[in-house]
């Protein structure tokens, strides 16, 4: 594991780690077990940030009865969540926003209004889980965690459409141009362009004037373009994550609608946002490193030249304790 004692670091686990850790404890002993590593981080001066989307994920499966088959570690994760990533100085949890926050931010000095209270109510929510779980778990089953799962199912859906969307666009583009190409020859272009041609400035440019829109700002197209621009070069997966996903579609003939897409490829949406904090960016002037066992999340970041901020639970774990 290429991690030094020289620099600091700032860690996020993902939906599937937070799992990983708890399955099969109870709930004692996942308060034990996160006591434990908290305690191990400080050693090393790592302090653990909890991402909103994670957050969101797993309290969307607890409004699953009990019985349910993520529920347990689901509802243990959040637990050990709000206590892993508790800021004794704020008393409060260290959440990190969706990827859009960022991008309003930096780009336009504002912040979405909707996301910047759905941020905060969620870590308000976890916070709850650190105090009484119990209690927490009554409160919020009628309405939170309900509201939660449909807002994921209504934004995974869009994520859904809105990449095929992208896809048949750029597909159409290469048959205007090419009206008598063959399907083998049209599958060969449409993966080039998506590797090498315009793409993800075309994606970089619909983020900003996205982000815009949701602010309600006007935009003259030269500004429009230098923002695509500096999106594409300072936060470089904000971008490349959409290109990477969508040649894998096409080169894997995947059907984006079927059972298999929406129980694994869905979630690509949410991954999105929790990669989105290794683009070249620092939480309190630490490097941000990523613990997951996702197989998709971890190729595509080792793809993009961050092999040194992706690890497995268990790599993590042991270099704590090392």
């Amino acid at each position: 594991m290429n991690m030094t004692e020289t620099k600091k670091y700032a860690v996020i686990f993902d939906t599937n780690a937070y799992r990983q850790f708890v399955t099969g404890k109870s709930t004692e002993e996942t308060l034990v077990l996160t006591e434990n590593l908290v305690e191990l981080e400080s050693k090393k001066d790592i302090k653990a940030f909890g991402s909103v989307i994670v957050g969101m994920e797993m309290l969307g499966n607890l409004s699953e009865n009990e019985d349910g088959y993520n529920f347990k570690d689901c509802l243990n994760g959040v637990i050990a969540m709000g206590n892993h990533c508790y800021d004794e100085t704020a008393n409060s949890p260290r959440i990190v926003p969706q990827a859009y926050l960022h991008i309003a931010k930096s780009y336009f000095n504002q912040v979405p209004q909707e996301i910047e209270e759905r941020t905060k109510n969620l870590g308000d929510v976890i916070f709850d889980f650190k105090l009484d779980h119990d209690k927490a778990l009554v409160n919020h089953k009628k309405k939170t965690f309900p509201d939660i799962k449909n807002y994921i199912d209504n934004e995974e859906t869009i994520f859904s459409t809105q990449i095929i969307d992208l896809i048949e666009g750029v597909k159409q583009e290469i048959i205007n141009k090419y009206p008598k190409i063959a399907r083998k020859q049209l599958r060969a272009k449409l993966l080039d362009y998506i590797e090498n041609g315009p793409f993800e400035p075309l994606i970089a440019l619909a983020i900003i004037y996205a982000v815009a829109a949701t602010l309600q700002l006007q935009l003259p197209q030269n500004e429009g373009l230098n923002k695509a621009f500096s999106l594409n070069t300072k936060f470089p997966l904000s971008v490349g994550f959409f290109r990477w996903i969508s040649y894998k579609i096409v080169d894997g003939n995947i059907d984006m609608q079927s059972k298999t897409s929406k129980q694994k490829r869905w979630n690509w949406h949410w991954d999105y946002h929790v990669s989105f904090t290794i683009s070249n960016s620092t939480l309190d002037d630490r490097e941000v490193i990523l613990v997951t066992s996702d197989g998709d999340m971890t190729e595509m970041l080792k793809d993009f030249g961050y092999p040194n901020r992706v690890f497995t639970l268990a790599e993590y774990l042991d270099f704590l304790k090392n």
